[in-house]
């Protein structure tokens, strides 16, 4: 039930603020941005509510529910099918311990980065519906030619060292703050290096679905998101894609 109240407020908010938006002719990644800060806002409204009825937080919940999954519960059939080697009763509880703790701290920054997914998904479709009953709208541009602002990387600084001060200061827990902001940059900046995938496929005229291919395998390697992120801030500090296009260099 709180799954499904938390997924419907992600797409319902945002909805409204999006609308006036992209009616008004003003910039469309601006809107997503104002979607996604609506959308982390009913979240924390939910939890705050929930607090208030229930007398406990959502992570004490959810804490108490991940304490209640033992290694008995765990299906090792597709670990197994994959050739490797089993674990032993120890290995087993090691791997489920780390499983719990890494979703204990995953979660804010997660629901984090949903938001910004569903306010650009939201956000495309609304624009696209309108454009189509004739309305005019602020549309997203291609996402090739997506990009972070000049100044994202002085923030991210700054926003680390507050984040290095909070914890000094004890005001939040470090394994928590530095995970998800570790996270949270990582999928901003690869997005970025997405864009730049996307834009190179777009000037050597390759086609979308291959593109989407590699991009995809990219994303979901290791190596391959280590390669995007340094990518997506290559970019944003060099701007190479318009290096190329003033140039015209051949690749």
């Amino acid at each position: 039930m709180m799954l499904t109240l938390l997924i419907m407020l992600i797409i319902v908010i945002p909805a409204p603020v999006m609308l006036r938006h992209m009616l008004s002719g003003r910039n469309a990644y601006r809107g997503v941005l104002e979607g996604s800060l609506s959308a982390m806002t009913g979240v924390a409204a939910l939890f705050l509510l929930y607090w208030i009825m229930t007398g406990e937080t959502f992570f004490d919940t959810l804490n108490s529910a991940l304490s209640r999954i033992s290694v008995e519960d765990m299906n090792m059939n597709a670990y197994t099918l994959m050739g490797a080697k089993p674990l032993g009763a120890d290995e087993m509880q090691l791997m489920l311990d780390n499983m719990k703790e890494t979703t204990k701290l995953a979660i804010p920054g997660l629901l984090i980065i949903f938001c910004m997914i569903i306010a650009y998904v939201n956000y495309a479709v609304l624009s696209w519906a309108l454009a189509k009953r004739g309305k005019r709208v602020s549309s997203l541009p291609p996402f090739r030619s997506f990009s972070l602002p000049k100044n994202s990387v002085i923030g991210s600084l700054v926003i680390y060292l507050l984040a290095y001060l909070t914890v000094d200061m004890g005001i939040i827990d470090q394994k928590l703050i530095m995970f998800n902001l570790e996270m949270l940059f990582t999928f901003v900046f690869s997005v970025q290096g997405l864009a730049v995938v996307f834009y190179f496929g777009y000037r050597k005229r390759i086609p979308k679905l291959v593109v989407a291919v590699i991009a995809g395998i990219f994303y979901l390697t290791w190596f391959g998101q280590t390669f995007l992120f340094f990518l997506g801030l290559v970019d944003v500090v060099f701007d190479i894609r318009k290096r190329f296009s003033q140039t015209n260099l051949k690749i």
